[in-house]
């Protein structure tokens, strides 16, 4: 892989290229992926982990997610340029659903919404712009100044069926413009002036047919029901119609059955549904402002590590487009705060200077964008403690923000850019709330530490993240002579390029785990097995020089990957003599893939042995 590959084009080739991806989409900070083969890429890991412009790597779900950072956009288009991965006729879909109904929910919820986060947020700023004007009495709420401004910063919400349509549609992959006719039509003048000044539940007929009208402004589900309806809709359309009559009638029967029928079914049913989950959250934060203030703020920051934020923002972008308001995005800000604080904590107590520098770097980045993801992972989860004290800063404040039932009149990621989108009779209790969660989670972070020393027996990248390590004695996992590495006949592993340790001409056709740990690493062909043990080493053993050939003859995996083993448990067996009929070298390699880590990895038996004996020694 040429070193000159942009980002995007790099992670491409790391994960399998393009026709190992079944689907991908990116939300504000990360690259979400499902992998028809996941071995390709967790054989890469480190690899990605160690692109500059990378922060971590996490599988959640059943989904690859490479996080970047608030430059995930770019990297995204990068990525997908000059492939099918997010073209109209591409289907994505193709390959097996990977990850639990969870994880696949979520990642609709992120390929609908992210789209629309920097429309959202940016309308959201000017509209607290404007009110601020207003309130410092240096723009008159009667001008047209006021008026155009008010209307440039709110018609994404009175058009939002009409956005969800067009990017549910790019996520459902159907036609985007058949899908914004759909949601068009349900705010047209026509339906409005029906409804009159009755408002939601005035009842017309279609062909006799009793629908209820509602107000389809500023609503969230109707529109992702109506096009998921619509994609199945037109594929089965596309089956039945020839293609020589599918451009005039697919979009001509679409309409004149999804119409009716989102206004006589998905509409009033997302409607209710919508205005159901919004006033049950509301009621929860209007009966104790105080406990759920606490319980969102300091939780926040967790679900953003499993990504189940976008189970959340919907409800948020459903309040304001209602209500005007939301009492949920403050709390958000609030968990965004402790993280600042914690970071700005740790900058503080930490004697390296490239964690100084990288601390500052993700401190901007959450007061400038709102993005936490640099500070959660390149600290929080790395040192652990900051992570501890940014929950409780964002508890703490949490609660006094929601204890004052602060508003935000647009979703937006809470930062300083974005302080007028609280701007109102509350937005002294936020500034305060927000006060509360940094000085807390600082302090604590100056109070408790980041345990550095611990640190120092780590490995580590180049953007901060971490795999503790020990010394250990690694065992003989297949009987047989034990000679140095750099007697074997193969170059690449003789060099030591992949690491250090040692190969076995074997006599036993069985590979045993050499340590207690997990398999972390199983080749589709079962030719070689990654085992990280539970003091850090990982390992990787290679059974044979180009067996790969074989395409998995005459291998046999014991266990799968994820599987926790014990020291002696059998992996792998394997038919010697017929691999050995076949003309392949049975040396077997036993590579301290993570040789970096250590001081020293030293071969303490060279010589015949059967497998559970001590060989190797990797010392800090």
């Amino acid at each position: 892989m040429s070193n000159d590959r942009s980002l995007g084009k790099k992670i491409l080739d790391l994960v399998g290229g393009e026709k190992n991806i079944s689907g991908i989409t990116h939300c504000a900070t990360r690259l979400r992926m499902l992998l028809r083969d996941d071995s390709v890429a967790n054989n890469n890991r480190d690899k990605i982990k160690n692109l500059d412009g990378v922060i971590d790597v996490a599988e959640t779900g059943g989904q690859y997610q490479v996080i970047i950072g608030p430059a995930v956009a770019n990297v995204y288009d990068d990525l997908v340029d000059g492939t099918n991965l997010n073209s109209d006729n591409s289907d994505v879909d193709d390959g097996p659903k990977s990850g639990n109904i969870l994880s696949r929910l979520l990642d609709v919820v992120a390929g609908i919404f992210t789209p629309l986060l920097p429309l959202l947020a940016g309308s959201g700023v000017l509209r607290g712009v404007v009110l601020l004007l207003v309130q410092l009495k240096w723009l008159s709420n009667t001008s047209g100044t006021y008026h155009i401004l008010t209307a440039a910063s709110t018609a994404v919400f009175y058009f939002l069926p009409i956005l969800l349509a067009i990017t549910s549609a790019e996520k459902f992959k159907v036609n985007k413009y058949v899908s914004a006719a759909i949601m068009g039509s349900l705010i047209m003048p026509e339906i409005t002036n029906i409804m009159g000044s009755h408002g939601n539940g005035v009842v017309t007929h279609f062909f006799g047919i009793p629908i209820v009208l509602m107000t389809y402004t500023s609503t969230v589900i109707p529109a992702i029901l109506a096009i998921w309806c619509l994609s199945y809709l037109e594929r089965w359309l596309k089956r039945v119609i020839p293609e020589s009559l599918q451009l005039l009638f697919v979009p001509l029967i679409s309409l004149f059955i999804m119409v009716p029928l989102t206004a006589g079914l998905f509409g009033p049913f997302g409607v209710y549904v919508g205005e159901g989950i919004s006033n049950a959250i509301n009621f929860l934060m209007n009966y104790n402002g105080w406990i759920a203030g606490a319980l969102v703020g300091g939780a926040w920051n967790v679900f953003v590590i499993f990504g189940l934020q976008w189970a959340v923002n919907p409800v948020m972008i459903q309040n304001i487009s209602r209500l005007g308001f939301d009492q949920i995005v403050p709390l958000t800000a609030a968990a965004n705060f402790g993280m600042a604080g914690a970071t700005l904590g740790t900058f503080f107590r930490t004697h390296d200077k490239k964690m100084k520098a990288y601390s500052m770097s993700a401190l901007l980045s959450i007061f400038f964008a709102g993005i936490t993801e640099p500070s959660i992972y390149g600290v929080g989860v790395r040192y652990k403690k900051p992570l501890i004290a940014a929950v409780a800063g964002g508890a703490v404040g949490g609660a006094f923000i929601g204890g004052m039932h602060v508003k935000a009149f647009a979703f937006v990621f809470g930062g300083l850019t974005t302080l007028p989108a609280f701007v109102g009779s509350t937005f002294v209790s936020y500034v305060i709330g927000l006060a509360i969660c940094f000085a807390v989670a600082l302090a604590i972070t100056l109070v408790i530490g980041i345990n550095e020393e611990a640190d120092i027996k780590t490995k580590t990248d180049a953007v901060g993240n971490t795999k503790a390590v020990s010394d250990e004695l690694i065992q003989q996992p297949l009987s047989g002579v034990v000679s140095d590495l750099a007697t074997a006949n193969d170059p690449a592993f003789a060099s030591g390029a992949m690491g250090q340790g040692m190969v076995i001409n074997p006599d036993d056709d069985t590979v045993y785990a050499p340590f207690d740990g997990t398999v972390t690493m199983l080749f589709n062909t079962h030719h070689a097995i990654g085992i990280t043990s539970s003091k850090g080493a990982e390992v990787m053993i290679h059974i044979g020089i180009d067996t790969v050939k074989l395409n998995g003859k005459y291998f046999n995996a014991l266990v799968k990957q994820g599987d926790i083993v014990k020291s002696g448990e059998a992996l792998i067996k394997f038919d010697k003599d017929k691999i050995k009929g076949a003309g392949y070298d049975l040396s077997t390699f036993v590579i301290v893939t993570n040789t970096n880590a250590y001081k020293e990895v030293r071969l303490v038996a060279a010589d015949s042995g059967n497998h559970g004996r001590n060989t190797l020694q990797v010392t800090l």
